[in-house]
């Protein structure tokens, strides 16, 4: 499988740090499921733009759309 980037190892910690609520939390929050969630965190799945916006949302920011969607968000300036 190769080696895994800082960013899919923080999340894969970040998903294993939860509770079963918590991540039914989140993925109700974010309008979609904990398996979902799971998918996306432990076996990097690439969720949509607009998904990985609602995953940054539903965290609090813990889970940013830049290292969900580097492809798509990798210009994005980040607030001060």
């Amino acid at each position: 499988m190769g080696q895994s980037s800082k960013e899919e190892v923080s999340n894969r910690s970040y998903w294993k740090s939860l509770s079963v609520d918590q991540r039914k939390s989140i993925a109700l929050s974010a309008g979609t499921s904990a398996e979902y969630l799971r998918q996306v965190l432990v076996y990097e799945r690439k969720p949509s733009a607009d998904m990985a916006k609602r995953l940054e949302e539903a965290t609090g920011g813990v889970l940013s759309r830049r290292t969900l969607r580097p492809d798509l968000f990798a210009d994005m300036q980040v607030a001060p």
